[in-house]
């Protein structure tokens, strides 16, 4: 399963030197790119189950051709983009719906003071409109670029499923979280092998540093309420651009408002309109639009970091809605992490290290410090 970094290096460059922005798999170059990958690895996981190779492991039973195509359509999405949206995850359809009907009902159906009363400490429980200004926390995975933008026009909830969260004033909410937290993170265990087979390496290479219990996996209800008859201020988003911080973002969607962005060409670049283009010269700002039945999945700095930036910690954003559009939006976002005292730094066979090491936990300590409202 290994190969050599100086192969893997080579056969990144001849990627990345054949096309200068990112395309849909089998489009023909063009200006701009409209779509997010869509990759069902549902085969993979039945293959796995099928062999009784449950996660981790480095079994010698050989892939399926099918799995294989799975395992190299992953590995474009994210070099490409860093986004993927994921059809076959194994996440319970019923689960994402009692989980999103209830999350709803907590902003919608409660009072603020019993809102307020859920708010806790080391970044969990409830936060209001305003409490919170992603921007700041950076574009790029070391936080040295940011953009000044207001509070965000959002809401949150962030659930650890530790035994510890407040619990909730909506009946079964708690275990709702607990059902979907747990359902995405066996989805996570797949996300990290596949990504782990896209490189060439070892199955369970990620493995140990994702054993048990951590607080780096955090479930967020991020709510944007309506903004009918309450614009937003002056570069105000419902949520502004930033890459996530942990590894991989898992995010049920109930409606369009993600932006992802995406390389374009210099003339697509100029063409757009300024709310369109990117935090980057030659990038633009594309709809991740929901697709039925497929979880939405992002890369975040530390799977950047980890694989040395072979994945992508994309930038992204939620728009303002149409002035038309009244409705309120619920995303649930689980986002994952190892083990806070685990090292972070590229792998050693991925080539040179681009990024210094540290810890999982201090990289997302002072992302959150950073994103806290003045």
């Amino acid at each position: 399963m290994r190969c050599c970094a100086a192969a893997l290096l080579a056969a990144q460059a001849a990627r990345a030197s054949s096309s200068a922005y990112f395309h849909p798999a089998g489009a023909p170059p063009g200006p701009r790119e409209e779509t997010i990958p869509v990759v069902n690895i549902g085969p993979y996981i039945r293959w796995r189950e099928a062999v009784d190779k449950y996660w981790p492991h480095d079994g010698d039973a050989p892939l399926p051709d099918e799995c294989e195509l799975i395992v190299k359509k992953w590995g474009d999405a994210f070099r490409a983009c860093g986004f993927c949206q994921v059809l076959g995850h194994g996440v319970p359809d019923d689960v994402i719906a009692k989980a999103r009907e209830l999350g709803r009902a907590f902003f919608e159906t409660t009072t603020a003071a019993a809102r307020d009363a859920c708010a806790g400490d080391g970044g969990r429980g409830y936060k209001g409109v305003g409490a919170v200004a992603v921007a700041a926390s950076g574009v790029t995975a070391d936080g040295a670029s940011t953009i000044k933008r207001p509070p965000d026009y959002a809401s949150e909830f962030v659930f650890l499923g530790d035994g510890d969260d407040a619990q909730l004033p909506v009946p079964g909410l708690n275990d709702a979280l607990r059902d979907y937290f747990r359902a995405c993170r066996r989805a996570n265990e797949c996300f990290l092998e596949l990504t782990a087979r896209a490189l060439h390496l070892e199955p369970s290479t990620f493995a140990g540093d994702f054993e048990g219990e951590s607080w780096l996996n955090r479930l967020r209800l991020a709510y944007y309420p309506s903004q009918a008859g309450k614009p937003p201020g002056t570069r105000q988003l419902r949520y502004g651009e930033h890459t996530d911080w942990q590894c991989f973002t898992i995010v049920a969607q109930d409606k369009q408002g993600l932006e992802v962005e995406v390389p374009c060409s210099a003339e697509a670049y100029a063409e757009a309109p300024e709310d369109r283009r990117g935090s980057r010269e030659n990038s633009m700002f594309v709809p991740c639009t929901p697709v039925p039945g497929a979880l939405t999945v992002n890369a975040g700095d530390q799977i950047q970091i980890l694989t040395n930036g072979l994945f992508r910690s994309c930038v992204h954003r939620v728009a303002n809605p149409d002035p038309s559009d009244a409705t309120a939006r619920l995303s649930l976002v689980l986002f994952t992490g190892p083990r806070p005292d685990a090292r972070l730094a590229p792998l050693a066979a991925l080539g040179p290290p681009k990024w210094a090491p540290t810890t999982s936990g201090d990289h997302v300590r002072a992302k959150i410090a950073a994103a806290a409202a003045e």
